[in-house]
């Protein structure tokens, strides 16, 4: 057996794994969040526990920090931000994550990012001719960091608007209630966060993999823009790989996908 065929063993048994403990511990996860970040009471967030869990598993021990966006995307550039929409803040993506335990963390998600990190490493000589495997491996990974971006804006407060007027009725409000375009009510935005994590527990991708645009780049700075639960672009130059993908919109072509996508890289980007 192979190296390669001994890795993807190894990955597909770890996924077994973070695929069990996801749909295991779905309604504990959510319970905290909606507790800890959606309730409100005279208009205030009730915070029901004092410990931070695991975001994937519901553990409250050994907890760490996930990067939302693994740091190789980025060089480890700890210079390197984006934009928060709704209230004109900067975040470094080296300080963009989520709390999760050592065994998602270290373990699960990272054996996941490796594997994608070889693949895009490997994926120029071959011309980014990904196999249906690959593909759905791909999908799973922009999927987790959209589940990801998510539990941060769901757990990160509104605060002040940067260079403009505090307005104390919001300051504490979750980001998610407020980003635009969207008019999410917290019962909304807990459907939509619970089905995001369910969604990190479905095997099968193959009905998604026209979502998936790949492009080669030749850029030579790292770029990312996001629309939860609707769309990701990434590009990630070392690698010389640009990806787009829809996250709920399945596509019978390929070329119905591009140009929507292109429609939108040519608005945004």
């Amino acid at each position: 057996m192979s190296n390669n065929s001994v890795e993807l063993k190894g990955l597909n048994a770890k996924l077994r794994i973070l695929r069990g403990i996801i749909r295991r511990n779905n309604l504990s996860v959510m319970e905290f969040v909606y507790h800890n970040y959606v309730l409100r009471v005279n208009e205030e967030v009730v915070k029901n526990n004092e410990y931070l869990i695991c975001m994937v598993c519901g553990s409250h021990l050994n907890i760490t920090r996930e990067h939302i966006i693994p740091r190789w995307c980025f060089r480890k550039d700890t210079k390197k931000y984006f934009d928060i929409t709704v209230n004109g803040h900067t975040v470094t993506y080296n300080k963009a994550t989520i709390p999760t335990c050592s065994t998602c963390n270290a373990e699960l998600l990272n054996s996941l990012e490796r594997y994608i990190q070889k693949l895009f490493h490997e994926g120029f000589e071959k011309d980014f001719a990904f196999n249906i495997f690959e593909l759905q491996h791909i999908i799973r990974w922009l999927e987790t960091i959209d589940y990801k971006f998510q539990i941060m804006n769901i757990s990160k407060k509104f605060l002040s608007p940067k260079n403009g007027k505090h307005i104390p009725y919001l300051s504490d409000f979750p980001l998610y209630l407020l980003l635009p375009n969207k008019g999410y009510s917290p019962a909304k935005i807990l459907s939509t966060i619970r089905y995001a994590h369910k969604r990190l527990a479905v095997k099968d991708k193959a009905n998604h993999v026209n979502s998936l645009l790949i492009f080669k780049t030749s850029n030579q700075h790292f770029h990312f823009f996001h629309t939860i639960d609707d769309f990701i672009f990434l590009e990630i130059p070392q690698y010389k790989i640009a990806l787009f993908y829809f996250f709920k919109e399945q596509f019978k072509e390929t070329t119905v996908a591009y140009k929507k996508a292109m429609e939108v890289i040519n608005k945004v980007y």
